[in-house]
Order: C-alpha cells, then structure tokens, then sequence
C-alpha cells in the first residue's frame, strides 16, 4: 500500500466522541468540534429517556469503543489550550487518556510550520531512543537541504537515517544517513517522517501527509505499530532496495 493509499485508508477510520446528558446550557459540545477541527472525529451529543448517564463521553469507532471519559475531563482539556497555540499536538500526555486514540487518525489544512512542528515530535522521540530507522520526506531535496544538520545529527546519535527527495538542487550531505533522490509524483507530493521504533512496538511513529494544495497538507499521524510497519515495508521495497548495492555516498 502506497502513502497515499494508507492516507486514503486512514480517512475511512472515522471516530465518534458522543457526550451523554450534558445540560442544555453547556457549549462544551461546540467547543470540542473546534478544538478537533481538523481530526477525523466527529462530536454528537445525545440524550437518553432516563438522564442517565451524564456528563459522560464515549469515543468509538464503528465497530469498539474505544475510551468512556468524563465530560469534566472534555472540559479541562479544550480549557488548558493556550492561545494562538495548535490543538491537538503529539504530545499531550495529562490527556492521553484521550487523545492517544485521536491522534492516530487525519487531519486536515497543516501548513508547513505546523507540519514541520509534527515532524520535531517524531525525530525528538527518535533522538530519545537513540537507535532504529528513521525515513524521512520532504519533497523536495532543497527542503530536506534546510533540515540537514538535524538527520546529519540523528545519524551522529546511532540512528540509520533514510531521507528522500526531487532533486531540485545538489543532494545535500545528510553525513551517514543516505538520501535517495526520486523523480516520482509520490515523493513530489508527500511530506514524511517515520520511525520503526528500534525494536519497541511503543515508539514506532509516523507522520505522512500529502500536499493537496499550495502549503496545504492532508494526512495522519500514528503509533499503530502495523500502519507504521506497512509504511516502512513500502518504502523498503519501493525505494531503498533497489539501492542495496550501493554505498551510501552512492545512494
């Protein structure tokens, strides 16, 4: 499955966050649709003939649920956002409870500073861990030239950096890491960062996104561990084996 098949498969993963019998004065519903307006998840509010429950919300999927939380907790989550600032970040762990669930479905309208804040979260816990596979993309081989100290230091950390790009301009020096130059639509379009997480199921991560409009990105970011396997296996075999017999200077 390409990037932008697993992009397209994400968006079918659609999530409800159904409150329970909050009182008819309380916006808390509304202000959720904005805090997650740009997830996949959709905010209903119900009321049942009894009353009961209340103040309780449910997130699910078609098929489980997936977390029943407190609408107290709802709350305070939308009320410890900063202005000005992003809603739902990768690390937001007081509400993991929560938004560990949501974070692994799309999002919508990233422009670049925000896809470039997403990618930070996924090389810091890469950098954290200190070793296993990183693969990277950014488009084009200028953008990953302005990102070339921070995979030139993963690589100096111990971590195996595979990068990608429309050679636009020279190939930039990623040091030990190998930047395999792609003239393909899929690369030209889709903006990557993926970490196979050493050998820990918990720390694989993934970002990827495609730009479907001038600075405009649509995509996800997961930690599921056989979405984020999927990704690397098609990266593999797309790309970097036909590789293998070349030393990274070469690649």
């Amino acid at each position: 499955m390409g990037l932008r098949q697993l992009i397209e498969f994400i968006q079918t993963l659609e999530k409800e966050l159904a409150l329970f019998n909050i009182d008819s004065s309380d916006y808390i519903d509304q202000q959720l649709v904005e805090y997650f307006d740009t997830q996949n998840v959709r905010i209903c509010s119900y009321r049942t003939t009894s009353g009961m429950p209340s103040d309780i919300a449910v997130l699910s999927t078609e098929d489980d649920v997936l977390e029943i939380i407190s609408v107290d907790t709802l709350r305070e989550l939308v009320d410890s956002i900063q202005p000005g600032s992003t809603a739902v970040g990768v690390t937001d762990a007081e509400y993991d409870v929560i938004l560990g669930h949501l974070k692994e479905t799309t999002f919508t309208s990233y422009d670049t500073e925000q896809m470039l804040y997403a990618s930070r979260e996924i090389e810091d816990r890469a950098r954290r861990v200190g070793k296993g596979t990183v693969h990277a993309g950014f488009q084009r081989c200028s953008i990953m030239a302005d990102q070339r100290s921070i995979y030139t230091d993963l690589s100096e950390q111990g971590l195996d950096v595979n990068a990608y790009g429309v050679p636009d301009v020279p190939k930039p020096n990623l040091g030990g890491g190998q930047l395999h130059t792609v003239e393909t639509d899929e690369i030209a379009k889709t903006w990557f960062v993926i970490f196979d997480g050493a050998g820990d199921t918990a720390q694989k991560s993934a970002l990827i996104a495609e730009e479907r409009d001038t600075n405009t990105f649509y995509g996800f970011w997961t930690y599921d561990a056989k979405i984020v396997d999927s990704a690397l296996d098609y990266l593999e075999r797309t790309y970097v084996s036909p590789n293998d017999t070349r030393s990274p200077s070469q690649a």
